[in-house]
């Protein structure tokens, strides 16, 4: 997906900080503000269980991702994996 991402303490949630220009997560339209708390179901209360998540993931699967934003909206959308050109990786 390729954001940056932290947890936001209050919200018990991983918090979007950043994309990079051309990701899978630009172009289905996640970006700064919002904060993901469950990936294909799964809750992901904190960086260590989105880690998780995302390792199960394949190159090319569709992935349903529930976000909140800043201002309490609700948000489901649907992207498509590229670990070819868009590999998970932590700093």
């Amino acid at each position: 997906m390729l954001a940056c991402l932290t947890k936001a303490s209050a919200h018990k949630v991983c918090q979007i900080h950043r994309w990079c220009h051309g990701s899978p997560v630009h172009r289905y339209g996640l970006y700064a503000l919002q904060w993901i708390v469950e990936i294909n179901g799964k809750p992901t209360p904190d960086l260590d269980s989105f880690v998780n998540v995302t390792k199960e993931l394949e190159h090319g699967e569709f992935v349903r991702v529930r976000t909140i934003h800043l201002n309490g909206k609700p948000r489901v959308l649907t992207l498509k994996q590229d670990l070819h050109y868009w590999p998970t990786w932590e700093l």
